[in-house]
């Protein structure tokens, strides 16, 4: 049975708002469809519409007026900010403190398969690299590339790249990168992250798949963080509203 991972509602609702207001659609000023009538087009509850509109305002994208609806402000100068450990495994400049262990295809797993949105034992393109620093691995990066987006540039080539992924992705085939879907989970590491992380076999690491979308919502790559968790500690800072 094939992996699936089925994108939530509110986050299509979400992606569509927000690419017609990119698109000159909707323009500045000019108000949203009403609650009911998002509801009737995506075919979703209430609270999933109320919910994509609550992130699109919270973002600055759009405004909400008591008793007048949502009216759209434009693409804002910045939303939020991901987390260090995010960009380090899909923006990091490859020629820091990174040593590339593998570049080559390989055959779309389940999971990975499900997170670019094509069939398993698709051959991607694979970039696995560890971070290193004075008292050894720091993390392991695995990045998976659809052979269509690799192709053509030097992500096919084991060299080091300067300036990261997506700005080479960007340059080369004009594709944007808009956001990132992260999933976190914990677990015991595997014989192969183990020895190149130099880690006991029962070390319990973080895994991070990180995958980065197009305003349409389709995806670009997938990374696969791995955090020893004798050697990570995550903090963060954020506001409550």
């Amino acid at each position: 049975m094939a992996y699936e991972i089925p994108t939530p509602k509110y986050l299509r609702v979400l992606n569509t708002l927000r690419k017609r207001i990119e698109d000159g659609d909707y323009a500045p000023g000019a108000a949203l469809p009403s609650e009911n009538q998002l509801c009737t087009e995506f075919r979703v509850s209430r609270p999933t519409v109320l919910k994509a509109l609550g992130i699109l305002k919270q973002d600055g994208w759009i405004e909400s007026q008591q008793g007048k609806g949502s009216f759209v402000r434009g693409r804002p100068v910045s939303g939020r900010t991901s987390p260090d450990y995010a960009r380090d495994a899909v923006e990091l400049d490859e020629t820091g403190e990174t040593e590339i262990l593998h570049v080559g295809p390989v055959l779309a797993s389940p999971r990975i398969a499900a997170e670019l949105k094509i069939p398993e034992g698709t051959p991607v393109y694979e970039r696995r690299r560890r971070t290193v620093s004075g008292a050894g691995p720091v993390d392991l990066v695995a990045t998976f590339v659809p052979v269509d987006i690799a192709v053509g540039t030097e992500i096919t080539k084991p060299d080091p790249i300067p300036g990261g992924l997506l700005d080479l992705i960007a340059r080369h085939k004009g594709l944007r990168a808009d956001y990132a879907t992260e999933r976190m989970t914990a677990r015991r590491v595997s014989g192969i992250e183990a020895e190149a992380l130099d880690v006991p076999a029962d070390e319990s690491v973080m895994s991070v798949v990180i995958t980065v979308h197009q305003a349409s919502g389709d995806p670009i790559m997938t990374s696969v963080l791995v955090m020893p968790g004798s050697r990570h500690e995550i903090e963060d800072t954020y506001a409550l509203r």
